[in-house]
């Protein structure tokens, strides 16, 4: 079975969390970990959320957005302020698979959708 799917993303997952072994020596950190110590804690840096459900998100800017007057009515738009951060993911959903070489790309859509809006 994982033989048949290396390109579809879950089992990506499952190689940069898994152990590495080079040489016949096991490497102290899996990929995912060596990625993550590139934002060390209590360093500034422009990260607002990493590495959280396939995405991340880095420092933005306020620029001018269409918001509610009245928040949970329904009524009329005005522009104002906002500030906005950009979200970054890395993960596709498109990948067909040899399980599912055809449809492999059924959660394209929905897992982005996902993945974008479970972030944080």
């Amino acid at each position: 079975f994982d033989r048949a799917q290396p390109t579809a993303d879950p089992p990506r997952h499952w190689f940069f969390g898994g152990k590495m072994i080079i040489d016949g020596e096991e490497k102290p950190k899996t990929l995912f970990q060596m990625v993550k110590e590139t934002l060390p804690k209590g360093v500034e840096n422009n990260s607002v959320i990493a590495f959280h459900d396939n995405s991340s998100v880095i420092k933005g800017y306020e620029c001018d957005a269409l918001l509610p007057t009245t928040f949970g009515k329904a009524g009329p738009m005005t522009v104002g302020k906002q500030t906005l951060h950009p979200l970054l993911t890395a993960e596709t959903h498109n990948f067909p698979c040899g399980v599912a070489p055809f449809p492999g790309a059924e959660t394209g859509t929905g897992g982005r959708l996902r993945d974008v809006t479970a972030t944080g």
